[in-house]
């Protein structure tokens, strides 16, 4: 889905019920407009983003991506480049900054992108980019690949990454079968977050896994969604999914990892467009990555 015209600032303020009737109060602000390389053209779309220290990696379809400084009510573009992973087989579906820096003076940490395409790469399957942005934000290098070896057909279409900063885990989400399945499940694998100096490709191993599970087995809840973006903050995985449309609405799952239970809210009347990634800000402070720009939310 490409962009629509949204007012810079423009402030939505509603008042929503939740799926268990609890009273939620959420405020959304859109901050502009993306600044991508040729958005409005087919296989270009936006999809994975995340935030370190105010500087904002917004990927697009393929591998291409764009580091924004946020500044107050606003932001600007301060690079743009291929990835080092640019591939018609990489669709940056998430976007996740590790903890590591290649480089002491860098000032961006690794960041891993989430491959999450119909398509092989090289013949794989779901791989986890892991990439390092230059110094100038001018152009960015593949310096490891990261491999599950699903020899026990734990997930289906489709496998996506995120890094849990806090704690120096990786954990892969994703479908059992697909979303037009109705046996389909969402099960979440986590393993200790590979080193560089592990070399250039890590293969990680069912038996590598420190929890492998799925959320419906777990507690019970059953939901269906398009899988979009993720984040792990204050011991929780972050999931927005949604079209911003009336049959499928924008929607934010969060998922506490610790005791296994799910928080739904309803976005779609405090963003447009299609969601794609989320980065926590803070305990309710979000910003959201969507077709139509990015997007300052907080939630209750």
């Amino acid at each position: 889905m490409f962009m629509k015209t949204v007012k810079k600032a423009s402030l939505i303020s509603v008042i929503l019920f939740s799926f268990a009737g609890a009273l939620h109060a959420q405020t959304g602000e859109c901050l502009g407009e993306l600044q991508g390389r040729n958005h409005r053209q087919k296989n270009h779309a936006y999809q994975g983003m995340d935030v370190w220290d105010g500087y904002v990696l917004s990927c697009q379809n393929q591998g291409i991506g764009t580091v924004y400084l946020l500044n107050g009510d606003g932001f600007e573009k301060v690079g743009q480049f291929n990835l080092g992973s640019f591939n018609q087989a990489n669709h940056s579906n998430v976007v996740s900054f590790g903890v590591r820096k290649a480089e002491e003076s860098d000032p961006l940490p690794l960041v891993y992108v989430s491959q999450c395409h119909k398509k092989n790469w090289q013949g794989l399957k779901d791989v986890c980019f892991v990439e390092r942005i230059a110094p100038d934000f001018q152009s960015s290098e593949l310096v490891q690949t990261i491999l599950y070896d699903d020899r026990n057909k734990d997930f289906g279409y489709a496998l996506q990454w995120v890094v849990d900063r806090k704690n120096g885990f990786l954990y892969g989400y994703g479908n059992t079968i697909s979303n037009s399945d109705p046996s389909n499940r969402h099960r979440i694998i986590k393993f200790r977050l590979p080193e560089l100096s592990e070399g250039t490709f890590v293969t990680l191993r069912p038996e590598d896994a420190l929890e492998n599970y799925t959320i419906e087995e777990v507690s019970g809840y059953s939901f269906n969604p398009i899988g979009q973006g993720l984040d792990i903050r204050y011991g929780k995985l972050y999931m927005p999914t949604g079209f911003g449309s009336q049959k499928h609405p924008s929607e934010l799952y969060i998922w506490d990892l610790r005791h296994k239970k799910m928080k739904k809210y309803d976005l779609s009347a405090c963003t447009t467009g299609e969601l794609e990634d989320v980065a926590v800000l803070g305990r309710n402070l979000l910003l959201l990555q969507s077709q139509d720009g990015l997007f300052r939310v907080r939630i209750r």
